[in-house]
């Protein structure tokens, strides 16, 4: 590849490589778009609304949940490319409190204009 990812196939590769080097914020102010919308299945437990839009809001949620929470052993399946969506297989232990668990989740990105717009979370 030359230049800047522009496909959501390079789009999807580089934002997977970034979350597998711990770079998750990172990634995400690379490609977020302004109007990012994030979806969870419900409210967070430590009180981040299910639904959080635009890029402030998205930052917000991402800055707290990784100043409180420890990611280990990441291991992503993916990025599952179709039309302008990729998909991650996400599985991890989360550190909280000085407890670790396991934690699965499929997530759903939609692109547009060589942007993520929706991230859509999926887990119990």
């Amino acid at each position: 590849m030359t230049g800047p990812p522009t496909t959501i196939a390079e789009i999807a590769a580089d934002f997977t490589g970034m979350w597998l080097a711990g770079h998750f914020h990172a990634a995400g102010e690379k490609y977020w778009a302004d109007d990012v919308v994030s979806i969870e299945p419900r409210v967070l437990p430590n009180g981040t609304a299910a639904v959080c839009q635009g890029i402030e809001a998205v930052r917000a949620k991402y800055q707290q949940l990784l100043a409180t929470h420890g990611i280990e052993d990441l291991s992503l399946d993916g990025p599952f490319v179709t039309g302008n969506h990729f998909a991650l297989f996400v599985d991890m232990l989360v550190v909280h409190g000085g407890r670790r668990r396991p934690c699965s989740e499929i997530v759903v990105f939609t692109v547009r204009d060589s942007k993520i717009v929706e991230e859509r979370y999926f887990h119990d």
